[in-house]
């Protein structure tokens, strides 16, 4: 009778360390999980009436505000993911190489990348002058006449890898 209850201690022991094995190989981090909905999501295009500019973007994110040349688009899982577009005046039509320089000193951008009509700013989120610590952000600006349309994409730092595909929609980004 022992010897039956040992083996039957020793099926259930080797049982319960098969089956943990086995979810310990089908699990994956929250960046791959990510990454596979980031690229396997549909686009859906914002597209704003007044200024007439569009936006493509994952559809898993949702419209949080809206309104005369903004939207706000955001996803929250275990992070925080934003997407903004707005649309600034610019009067004095000065060379896109200094309008890029100053938003770069204002947003506090480490990299710069200077376009025909546009530039690429990228660089750690700050909000009211204060850093917010693990976000970055990832902006293009376009000239069209007289206004700067912006495209913008926070999201966390540790997050960067998996969006890809929203990168190359603000890099492809035109007015």
């Amino acid at each position: 009778m022992r010897k039956l209850l040992v083996v039957i201690i020793i099926l259930i022991g080797f049982t319960i360390g098969i089956n943990l094995s086995r979810d310990q190989k089908g699990f994956r981090t929250y960046q791959e999980v990510l990454t596979e909905l980031t690229n396997d999501a549909p686009m859906k295009t914002y597209r704003d009436s007044f200024y007439g500019y569009s936006i493509r973007y994952p559809e898993f994110f949702s419209q949080e505000i809206t309104d005369k040349g903004f939207v706000r688009l955001g996803y929250w899982d275990n992070e925080r993911f934003v997407i903004e577009c707005s649309v600034l005046k610019a009067p004095d039509l000065s060379p896109v190489k200094i309008k890029m320089k100053e938003l770069a000193t204002q947003l506090h951008a480490e990299k710069q990348e200077l376009l025909r009509d546009s530039f690429i700013l990228s660089g750690p989120h700050y909000e009211n002058g204060k850093r917010i610590e693990g976000y970055r952000y990832y902006a293009k600006y376009v000239r069209n006449r007289k206004l700067w349309f912006s495209y913008t994409l926070f999201y966390p730092e540790s997050c960067h890898s998996s969006l890809t595909r929203i990168f190359r929609q603000i890099d492809q980004w035109e007015v």
